[in-house]
């Protein structure tokens, strides 16, 4: 990470936060920064605090200590307002994991596209808002033909495509991805993956990714955090930490990766993290 990167250069700024269910700490003490135009990942198990920790980025949950700024403005407590809410859809957007979920099966998916403009671009006219959805299905590879059918009528990648559409339609600085190429099959997954990095070089959009895999994590992000029961383990550049890790449970995930002869229990002994 660059240490002497100034306010205007960080996208996102998280310190110190903490989320309590009770007696118990899902998050504990996590601290990190995404540059502008960078990417991050979050890696872990399940449990690990990860998705909690996007979710409180996002406004879905209200952290019980520490501070998240995102594009410059503090967003540890809940918007206030309609007004507020629109601010920070144009600042942060996520893509889910199943965008079938997601999308309304109701809706053809250039009207799902006009609707996130006419939400977050008032003031742009209809014959604009029409070509700039033209513009939005031709940068995530897909048709028109495309967008006049609904969800349930396009395939797993397409779907996932037309999720990444709407959620750079809001023009954000910031987008999550959470497990956002998880279901897919391996090509799709890698056309998904060489679309998303187009996109932040074309656009310049900072991406924080929540997942699992390794092999995506290396491929499309620049730093890394891990996450280990609420706490991080270890963060930096993501070459170093994947080629030398320096935690216990850094090395246990790169080493989880299934091959011949794989044994998760020997693993976990070897390193000495236990069950």
């Amino acid at each position: 990470m660059n240490d002497t990167a100034t306010p205007a250069d960080v996208a996102l700024q998280v310190t110190s936060l903490r989320k309590d269910y009770g007696h118990i700490a899902a998050v504990n003490d996590v601290s990190f920064r995404l540059e502008r135009g960078g990417s991050l990942a979050i890696v872990g198990e399940s449990g690990s605090g990860k998705t909690t920790t996007a979710k409180m980025i996002m406004g879905l949950e209200t952290p019980t200590a520490g501070t998240i700024v995102a594009c410059g403005r503090d967003r540890s407590t809940p918007a206030r307002g309609s007004a507020e809410r629109r601010r920070r859809g144009r600042e942060l957007q996520i893509v889910f994991q199943d965008p079938y979920s997601s999308l309304d099966p109701r809706q053809r998916i250039a009207d799902m596209l006009a609707e996130v403009l006419l939400i977050h671009h008032r003031h742009m006219t209809a014959p604009a808002r029409a070509a700039r959805v033209e513009e939005l299905l031709g940068l995530v590879g897909l048709t028109e033909r495309h967008g006049r059918s609904l969800p349930s009528a396009m395939s797993g990648g397409q779907r996932q495509r037309a999720a990444i559409a709407r959620a750079i339609a809001a023009e954000p600085e910031i987008v999550i991805l959470d497990e956002s190429v998880a279901a897919l099959d391996v090509s799709i997954q890698a056309q998904v993956l060489n679309l998303l990095a187009d996109l932040r070089a074309e656009l310049g959009i900072s991406y924080l990714f929540i997942s699992h895999d390794l092999a995506v994590v290396r491929q499309i992000t620049d730093t890394i955090v891990v996450m280990r029961n609420g706490s991080i383990v270890e963060q930096g550049r993501t070459e170093e930490v994947l080629d030398a890790p320096q935690h216990p449970y850094t090395r246990l995930l790169r080493a989880s990766v299934p091959r011949r002869g794989w044994d998760l229990r020997a693993l976990r002994e070897a390193v000495g993290t236990g069950g």
